[in-house]
């Protein structure tokens, strides 16, 4: 009899605290582990998932010398975590194979190689192929169907996708990054198109997932094809007055709210909270980022309009110090907190240059990127930018502005006249929802001490120091990975970045590809 395979699915996780906690209470939780274990068989294959948002770091000696093979996946800012936790594996069991994916190892292939069995750099579909490649034909699963029981974090609220991709590219978003075309090189360089599945397979999906509660995982739920997006529609109103499905959340363009039968329509399929990628008030701001689908609607009344249909409004903000004063950022918070009909964002955070967009390409051409800034500082909540007016201003201004001191009390009384404000339209369910996004912006947090919030001076996380001993050989597994050096260029380790941006615009690169710095740590798939 064939023994099964071990597998364990790990979402990598830093906390924006540098605390490495637990953040059992955010929505929402990552879903990558439970889409890729879908990948396994069943039959021949056991496994486990791990969330370290959820659970906080793993560090359970048990359970990560247990697996055959082990699978990482997280964000930019997490890549480090996967060092760290394949530093663990190879400790306890030196045969294990790990497999990492995200856009670093998409962006880096040749860096990921040096650490990592496999470097995935397509959908989550790939693992089985690497699984077949790893432990023969028998142990992957085809067709590959996500393993919904596992979300061990996720029991009321279901999560499930019903599109791929985005049909927009902002110049701050991963979206807005090229894919690499095979593994192992960078291959032809090309776009991921938005691709809506067919709603009978969202349908099977939101039933498998057997929780009425539905979230969808979707970058953009509206797309760009209103047939397809108003037959998906047609599905979830089908589920709702059946009672299979009693209410659904999703992310949204601001092009959504540009056909005002949508609100209407959405509300009737059971909607009860759109998140919209509002980004920022300021219209210098969202030029810069090429958020042009932000312009077609009056923001305040894309609120409005909204929680009057009875569907909760969500957003983030971002506030720029790079271009805008201290000031004006402060007055466009204190304008939200005194208008009672249009909602607090759930979270705000600084301009982040993700490796590969093209935000980051001009943020490090311009020399704007602060020097040893590592991948490590991408969270949001860090400044990683030269700041407009100086770094010594915005070390005394943000970390108060950033744990609303001054503002809390504020933010509860606004959040209790915006409840008053729509009782008519909102139910216990929407509150709840409401109170939930409001709780993300008002916890107390961020108060670890010696936390500048500058990328070249910020402390690191406790995970950087290894729980237990490991290997000598991977000791430097424990050391940042950084995206720019002393002197704020592009460091070597991640040279390869920049032929990304040179198939796409050539005469936008004036600096030449630094070599990789030497040394092999890991084994080559």
């Amino acid at each position: 009899m064939t023994r099964q395979k071990r597998i364990l699915i790990v979402g990598c996780r830093f906390d924006e605290d540098r605390a490495g906690g637990a953040r059992p209470w955010r929505w929402p939780q990552a879903m990558a582990p439970v889409f890729l274990a879908g990948a396994c068989n069943r039959d021949t294959c056991d496994v486990r998932v791990y969330s370290e948002l959820y659970s906080g770091p793993l560090t359970d000696q048990r359970l990560l010398a247990w697996p055959d093979m082990l699978v990482l996946t997280g964000l930019q800012v997490d890549f480090d975590r996967y060092l760290h936790l394949t530093a663990y594996a190879r400790t306890l069991n030196p045969g294990v194979v790990v497999v990492a994916g995200g856009s670093i190892v998409e962006l880096a292939p040749a860096f990921a190689r040096r650490f990592f069995d496999y470097c995935c750099t397509g959908p989550v579909d790939e693992l089985s192929s690497v699984v077949a490649d790893a432990f023969g034909e028998d142990y992957a699963a085809a067709p590959v169907m996500p393993r919904y029981e596992l979300a061990y974090w996720s029991r009321l609220i279901g999560a499930v996708e019903s599109s791929r991709n985005c049909n927009f590219r902002c110049t701050f978003c991963t979206m807005s990054i090229g894919s690499i075309g095979s593994i192992g090189s960078i291959g032809s360089i090309r776009h991921r198109d938005y691709q809506n599945l067919a709603p009978g397979s969202v349908q099977n999906e939101i039933l498998r997932c057997a929780r009425k509660h539905i979230f969808f995982l979707d970058n953009n739920f509206f797309g760009n094809d209103s047939r397809a997006f108003d037959a998906k529609l047609s599905m979830l109103r089908s589920l709702h007055s059946d009672g299979r499905l009693h209410d659904w959340s999703a992310e949204v363009t601001a092009d959504f709210f540009a056909r005002g039968e949508n609100l209407d329509k959405a509300r009737e399929a059971g909607c009860s909270a759109l998140f919209c990628g509002v980004e920022s008030m300021d219209p210098s701001t969202l030029h810069a980022f090429d958020k042009k689908q932000n312009t077609v609607c009056d923001t305040p009344e894309m609120m409005r309009s909204c929680l009057e249909k009875g569907i909760v409004f969500l957003y983030g903000l971002i506030f720029d110090p790079t271009t805008r004063t201290e000031a004006s950022i402060e007055s466009e918070l204190d304008h939200l907190l005194d208008q009672p009909a249009l909602p607090l964002p759930g979270y705000f955070t600084l301009p982040i240059p993700l490796l590969g967009t093209p935000y980051f390409f001009e943020s490090l051409e311009d020399r704007r990127i602060l020097p040893r800034t590592r991948v490590r500082d991408l969270e949001g909540v860090t400044l990683c930018l030269q700041p407009l007016e100086g770094i010594e201003s915005f070390s005394r201004w943000w970390p108060d502005f950033l744990r609303l001191r001054h503002r809390r009390l504020r933010a509860l009384w606004h959040e209790a006249r915006l409840q008053w404000e729509y009782r008519s339209s909102l139910g216990n369910w929407h509150r709840l929802i409401s109170l939930g996004s409001l709780f993300g912006l008002c916890l107390p947090k961020y108060h670890r001490r010696n936390r500048t919030f500058v990328s070249t001076t910020e402390v690191l996380d406790p995970q950087y120091q290894p729980a237990f001993p490991v290997d000598p050989k991977f000791e430097s597994y424990f050391q940042p990975t950084f995206v720019t050096d002393a002197n704020g260029k592009l460091c070597p380790d991640l040279g390869e970045v920049l032929s990304l941006r040179r198939s796409n615009n050539p005469e936008k690169v004036h600096e030449e590809a630094p070599e990789p710095s030497p040394g092999a740590y890991g084994r080559v798939g």
